[in-house]
């Protein structure tokens, strides 16, 4: 053997010594060191001890060990290459036990790794996002290594991971409401001149640091909704519906944002675009934009709808002008105030590209415009028409003329023939006849293609007058007459000045309205004519008036039942004297008084049997409602043109108090007043009640038949 093979030979036996010893010695450590770790874990996880040696340190010296293997095989894989044939049994079983002993420490170290980024002491330290980022290192650590599971400290070392997961997402929750801060105000009970305070404190670092915290927690959709809910309620809509002053301080990072109690005093559109845009811009310059994460969108999403609706339906729709050349002129200006505006929004990431709401607005602008004034009209009129109607006011007074005042035109018509008659009509009538004319003029003067929008406008408010007015007053038109006739007034009075109006505005095209509206009147006065028709046959139904025809002692009572009656009569003529046109008044009270003697001839011609005395005491009884009846006329002599049955109850009376002589002369061969006013059945029926069966009577009978059928 050569010297340089025996020099070599002696050196492989000192190695191979050498990597024995040592892999000796190595396999022992790892094992105490094992008991070690296994202790701290048990006192730390399982007992709850305070842990006298350091994770730290045991880590350091798990990967001592761990290089000291790995030096170790890579002597052995040099070793193999030299002594392959003769070291290559000892060398595997070297390289075995060092892997071994590799893999027990590789799971040392993890332990100790999720151990160490489990420990308080190193959290409290740092910031939420690398707090999270340890987190994130322990869940890998328990989650990807299938082989830990089956240590008894794994189950413990979860429990532990996420108690503090736990407590860090309350600690990232706590610091954003710190950072985003809400301040209500008592208004009520304090002397204070703010509503609302927004208080945003830290670095934008420090903020994205808590979104970022509560975006790995999965509760910043949580909050960012809570947020824009209180923004919006409590900043946006005081601002928009309210006027409300905001008020804007920054320090070193903090910055407040204040709602005043005091309101602009104007409520113009650009005043609430600039105190809108101040807003998000102190939004956007607070809150923070990293990492292609922008806080703004995430706000937008849950708070632009909102926005928008709320903008759109107050601010939006309070500056549309009630004029129609005001809104092709001069609002022109607030909407491009309104589409710059929008462009900010979209800029700053509050608005999607997408959201195109505010611009499709105001491309309907017009719509938009006559919606507020169909609103307002439809709005003002409602009001006008619930107004009391007993706050009166005459019209037409100045048709009291004299023979000398009578004034003709070129035709030799007196112009003040076709004048509507002095009556009495609600101020609230007038009211709306102003707003009628109001619209009729607005539509006077704008362009045909947009005329049709004011007609509808004034057709609906006549339907809504004649939808309105009768079942608002339905149960008060049953028990107060005056009532009816101002309604009667009021509605013919507005009918009339309606057709006035049609030929001066010549797109007034509402007269197919006016029967609608006549038949609307004359119902209500006719219903109340009714109701006091029913109260007078109710009281003649109940009065001893067949009783009486025998028993001639109740006449008294009867009388009394029948001034009952006139009383009635008398006080809706009080009533409705002073109110209704003569014409109208005289009809309506002609039609009750005609009710009155419809009740009593009807009852009249059914008695079979009445006495001489008894037949005394009705005609006495008629006479005198005859005589007082006349009087609630303005001309008395002219009754009969108002009363149809007045010739009739005269007839009766006449017969009531005639011998059958006279009689028979009232009858005249049919030709006289008695066959004008009486049926022959009728004649014939009472002839045989006042009469005894007498060959007279027989005669005057059978003469009146046969005269009646000549």
């Amino acid at each position: 053997m050569s010297f340089l093979a025996a020099v070599l030979a002696s050196a492989g036996e000192v190695e191979m010594t050498d990597l024995d010893k040592n892999v000796s010695e190595l396999k022992h450590k790892i094992t105490n060191l094992e008991y070690d770790i296994k202790e701290a874990m048990e006192q730390r996880y399982m007992k709850f001890v305070v842990v006298s040696r350091d994770a730290s340190s045991l880590l350091e010296t798990a990967k001592s060990y761990s290089n000291q293997i790995n030096n170790l095989i890579s002597r052995i894989d040099n070793q193999t290459k030299r002594e392959v044939v003769d070291a290559l049994s000892d060398l595997k079983m070297f390289k075995t036990t060092l892997e071994e002993n590799k893999y027990s420490l590789n799971v040392i170290e993890q332990i100790l790794t999720a151990s160490i980024n489990l420990s308080n002491d190193n959290q409290t330290k740092l910031s939420l996002s690398d707090r999270i980022e340890k987190m994130q290192t322990v869940e890998e650590i328990l989650t990807n290594n299938e082989n830990l599971s089956n240590l008894d400290v794994y189950k413990h070392l979860l429990r532990e991971h996420q108690r503090l997961t736990d407590v860090l997402h309350s600690n990232c929750l706590a610091t954003w409401r710190n950072q985003i801060e809400w301040l209500e105000n008592d208004v009520d009970g304090q002397n204070s001149s703010w509503k609302t305070m927004l208080k945003i404190s830290g670095s934008q670092k420090d903020i994205y640091d808590s979104f970022f915290a509560l975006k790995y927690f999965d509760t910043i959709n949580v909050e960012i909704e809570r947020f824009a809910d209180k923004l919006i309620n409590s900043i946006l809509k005081p601002i928009i519906i309210e006027n409300s002053q905001i008020d804007i301080t920054k320090t070193i990072n903090v910055s407040t944002l204040t709602l005043k109690i005091s309101k602009h005093e104007d409520d113009f559109l650009s005043t609430t675009i600039k105190s809108l845009t101040d807003v998000f811009t102190f939004l956007n310059l607070t809150l923070p934009v990293e990492n292609e994460t922008q806080v703004m969108s995430y706000l937008g999403s849950y708070a632009s709808h909102a926005f928008c609706n709320t903008f759109k339906d107050v601010a939006l729709f309070n500056a549309v002008p009630i004029k129609f050349n005001e809104l092709k002129h001069d609002f022109q200006k607030n909407i491009d105030k309104v589409l710059e505006f929008n462009s900010y929004l979209t800029e700053i990431g509050f608005f999607e590209e997408s959201n195109d709401e505010l611009v499709k607005y105001l491309e309907n602008i017009d719509n938009l415009f006559f919606m507020k004034i169909s609103r307002l009209y439809y709005d003002q009129a409602r009001t006008i028409i619930k107004k009391d109607l007993h706050d009166l006011v005459e019209v037409n007074n100045e048709n009291k003329w004299d023979s000398d005042d009578n004034i003709k035109d070129d035709n030799g018509f007196c112009q003040n023939f076709f004048s509507y008659p002095q009556s009495k009509v609600s101020k609230s009538l007038l009211e709306l006849l102003d707003l009628i004319e109001t619209i009729a003029s607005e539509m006077s003067s704008v362009p045909e293609s947009n005329a049709w929008r004011y007609h509808d406008i004034l057709n609906n408010i006549t339907i809504m007058y004649c939808d309105i007015v009768p079942f608002q007053r339905c149960k008060a038109l049953e028990f107060h007459p005056q009532r009816s006739a101002v309604l009667y007034n009021n509605i013919m009075y507005f009918t009339r000045q309606l057709a006035e109006m049609s030929p001066i505005y010549k797109n007034l095209l509402i007269v197919h309205l006016l029967e609608k509206l006549k038949n609307l009147a004359s119902e209500i006065l006719h219903s109340q004519c009714k109701q006091q028709i029913t109260q007078i046959e109710n009281i003649v139904n109940q009065s001893d008036i067949i009783s009486m025809a025998v028993n001639s002692n109740l006449g008294y009572s009867f009388e009394k039942s029948i001034s009952q009656c006139y009383n009635i009569l008398s006080i809706l003529s009080t009533l409705w004297k002073d109110i209704l046109p003569s014409s109208i008044y005289c009809k309506f009270i002609g039609y009750s008084c005609n009710g009155l003697f419809e009740c009593i001839v009807s009852k009249i011609f059914t008695l079979e049997d009445i006495s001489a005395t008894s037949a005394e005491q009705y005609s006495s009884i008629f006479n005198k409602i005859v005589k007082d009846i006349p009087t609630l006329f303005p001309e008395p002599k002219e009754v009969h043109r108002y009363i149809s049955k007045w010739w009739q109850i005269n007839e009766l009376i006449y017969i009531l108090s005639s011998s059958m002589k006279d009689i028979e002369n009232r009858w005249a061969d049919g030709k006289g007043p008695l066959a004008n006013e009486l049926k022959v059945e009728q004649i014939k029926c009472l002839l045989k009640a006042l009469f005894q069966n007498t060959d007279r009577r027989a005669a005057l009978l059978k003469h009146i038949s046969v005269t009646a059928q000549s």
